[in-house]
């Protein structure tokens, strides 16, 4: 395949009218080599359960292997998830508790590109700040249900039932031998999905979203029923500055052929960014063109971008991933 560089459009630029407009590259011009990661794609080329059914316009079979604590069940307000969250936690045992999680969430998150902040988040909310007996008893965050390793813990659980609302049964969790194990599982959940559908929760997915809300949008309805579960790991994301632990971590696309590319939705273009995170002034990608990348990174502010030049990254707002 010809290497496609990143130069001036003459037939696109000359539609567009702003003075300051960023040259924007597409398919015409086919001069020197440069790096495979900035490759121009030659488009030639290439029984829902009563028990398990959340009510709503947009009807979801939720997962059924997970259970959550009674909190996000049955609070409303964001601010009094975050109270009930912390409610005999100190300041610094939360302290304690992230230092002990972050670097596993982080390696968690880095092994199957996710949202380190959406899964801290998760694991403050489903074990309050890791002080539930599930997760002093058997380093269970998220309320995975089931053995590991055939090691489990046996605890109560709400369930819900349509005709019933909630009700406790007694179920087996998962005990791990600490929390990376729980971060690992967690993570390879949201990754390769359940058992009746492998990409049940690609909503998640940082390739799949610009943002960390639109991983917490997806896993409600799917990871919980509660019609809260978003807006509390939201809330926990903002209060604690959570997106802090996303940084600048670049991840690797997996790809070794340069197989992996997006589409430029933006219209008139896409702008670009640095690796430094400044703008690039002149020049962008144009819309409805298709570009190789060969890494992603996640900003302080959570969102995703994608590397499709030498120094220059695109915004997960402005493509798709093909």
């Amino acid at each position: 395949m010809n290497k496609k560089v990143l130069l001036t459009s003459v037939a696109v630029l000359n539609t567009l009218a702003a003075v300051a407009a960023p040259t924007v590259a597409s398919a015409a011009t086919d001069t020197t080599s440069v790096p495979e990661s900035s490759e121009q794609v030659n488009n030639s080329d290439q029984n829902n359960n009563d028990t398990d059914v959340i009510s709503g316009s947009d009807v979801q079979k939720a997962d059924t292997t997970v259970a959550h604590t009674a909190t996000v069940q049955s609070e409303s307000s964001t601010k009094a998830i975050v109270q009930a969250t912390s409610s005999g936690v100190t300041s610094s045992q939360q302290q304690q508790f992230l230092s002990e999680a972050v670097p596993m969430a982080q390696q968690a998150a880095s092994k199957y590109n996710l949202y380190t902040s959406v899964m801290l988040a998760q694991a403050i909310l489903e074990s309050g700040w890791g002080a539930s007996t599930l997760a002093t008893q058997g380093h269970n965050l998220f309320g995975i249900k089931g053995d590991y390793n055939g090691a489990y813990v046996s605890m109560p659980t709400s369930e819900w039932s349509s005709s019933q609302g909630w009700y406790t049964i007694y179920a087996n969790f998962r005990k791990y031998p600490s929390y990376y194990e729980s971060f690992l599982d967690n993570g390879d959940k949201l990754r390769n999905g359940v058992s009746w559908n492998s990409s049940y929760y690609s909503g998640t997915w940082k390739e799949n979203t610009s943002s960390y809300k639109d991983a917490t949008a997806w896993l409600q309805g799917r990871y919980a029923t509660a019609p809260n579960y978003a807006s509390s790991l939201n809330s926990l994301i903002s209060t604690y500055n959570l997106t802090q632990y996303d940084g600048n971590a670049e991840t690797n696309s997996g790809s070794d052929n340069n197989s992996d590319t997006v589409h430029v939705n933006a219209t008139p273009y896409a702008r670009l960014q640095d690796s430094n995170g400044k703008e690039v002034k002149n020049r962008a990608l144009a819309t409805n063109t298709d570009w190789y990348f060969n890494k992603t990174k996640t900003a302080s502010d959570g969102t995703v971008w994608y590397h499709v030049a030498t120094n220059e990254w695109v915004s997960a707002s402005d493509i798709s991933v093909k």
